[in-house]
């Protein structure tokens, strides 16, 4: 046992006209917004007013700081909707690059972008992009199109320009549910992604997502449930996950399916049945250890009142490496258990080191078998990165071998693996 979570198209139109920088001949050099702390300044200022500014960009969310990026230090600063690394070498205007946030996301979630369904070819008024098999239409294509990373001098945006800023389409216009949790027609894009609001206006009808907030989680970011809960909401590959839902009517009937990161239907879709007060039967999803790891769904939809609701929960991925199949206990990484051997019954404790002072950090202890044992939980670390002494209570029934407590920072993605053995 283990022991130890005014209306948008008015905001959009104010945001315009107190952002928008004025048209002076030259591009002002430092930039302030009365909404945030940080300031742009300097080329990134130069950049950010010339190329979309707001829209385009959001408003920054941090300031710019020299950070590693492949074994060589940049300047970068984070906006709302992507992130600027400063590259000198490089001549203009190519010496700000944007980050491939749309690619990094997908990866994050688990997503494969080159398994998303194709089109053969342009159909009518639609751009078609033979390096990833996608195109660009409608509404989309007017925003797409109407943006570019300004390098020719010439009025307008050409599809070059476009491309040199949103980066090629990664996938055809699909249905997702986003962060408000409400369903949304989306394309993805290697530096952006496109999410059609015709709730809104003209121009406000095609919006950017928040790709540069989303990639500050640490992962991909968890979309709020909607009416329905998951417990655990983040545990590997291996853990069994407890659902419920509510706001159906008494006694109906209530069809469940479960989605993958890729859209696909895990399983085959069942049914359960609501109480007297309209809650769902408990459900129960036990991943399998060589599951894709990934942002997923559970749906529950009334049969009578067509009532839905909706639970998200990730898989992190495997959950602990392996131990080798034979030479003793493999070494603890990060981490330290005592003691390392004993007999069923046994109480083992670990701790592990390496994280953000103050951060949570995720723990769930995995079998010899790979499955994961218990409820995943949090624990705290302190102000020098050291976690919280975790306890497990090796019971009499539990088989023999080794085992691993894995500690994972939810901000860091810091690891730490302490192995043990139980003995008969």
């Amino acid at each position: 046992m283990l022991k130890r979570s005014v209306g948008l198209v008015a905001l959009l139109a104010l945001f315009a006209a107190l952002f928008a920088a004025p048209p002076p001949a030259q591009a002002q050099s430092r930039l302030c917004f009365q909404q945030v702390p940080d300031c742009i300044e300097g080329r990134f200022a130069e950049f950010w007013q010339q190329n979309g500014g707001l829209p385009v960009f959001g408003l920054p969310k941090s300031a710019a700081s020299q950070q590693q990026i492949e074994g060589r230090s940049y300047l970068v600063q984070q906006f709302e909707r992507n992130r600027f690394e400063l590259h000198p070498e490089n001549a203009r205007p190519y010496d700000v690059l944007l980050s491939r946030l749309g690619d990094e996301l997908l990866k994050r979630q688990g997503r494969d972008w080159q398994g998303f369904p194709k089109v053969g070819g342009p159909g009518p008024g639609c751009i078609f992009y033979q390096q990833t098999g996608h195109s660009v239409c409608g509404d989309i294509l007017n925003t797409y199109s109407s943006n570019g990373l300004e390098f020719d001098g010439r009025r307008g945006k050409s599809l070059a320009e476009s491309l040199a800023l949103f980066g090629l389409p990664l996938s055809e216009p699909q249905p997702e549910t986003l962060s408000d949790g409400r369903q949304y027609t989306v394309q993805w894009f290697e530096r952006a992604r496109f999410e059609l609001h015709p709730e809104n206006s003209p121009p406000y009808n095609v919006l950017l997502g928040l790709l540069g907030n989303e990639s500050q989680g640490g992962g991909g970011n968890l979309p709020p449930s909607v009416n329905a809960s998951a417990s655990p909401q983040r545990a590997p590959a291996g853990t069994t996950f407890t659902f419920s839902a509510r706001g159906f009517q008494p006694g109906e009937n209530i069809g469940v399916y479960i989605t993958a990161p890729n859209q696909a239907v895990v399983g085959a879709p069942f049914q359960t049945q609501a109480d007297g007060s309209g809650v769902s039967d408990e459900v129960t999803f036990s991943s399998p250890v060589d599951i894709a790891g990934g942002i997923y769904a559970i749906t529950f939809e009334g049969v009578s009142s067509k009532a839905r609701a909706v639970a998200y929960f990730e898989i992190t991925g495997a959950a602990a490496p392996p131990p080798p199949p034979a030479g003793g206990i493999p070494a603890s990484v990060n981490a330290a258990v005592e003691p390392n051997r004993g007999p069923r019954g046994t109480e083992f404790v670990a701790i592990a080191r390496g994280f953000q002072p103050g951060e949570s950090i995720g723990v769930y202890v995995t079998a010899p078998n790979q499955a994961v044992i218990g409820a995943p939980f949090q624990v705290g670390a302190d102000s020098s990165g050291l976690s919280e002494p975790v306890t497990f209570r090796s019971s009499g029934d539990l088989p023999t071998g080794i085992y691993a407590i894995t500690f994972e920072g939810v901000s860091s993605r810091v690891r730490g693996i302490a192995y043990f053995e139980v003995t008969p």
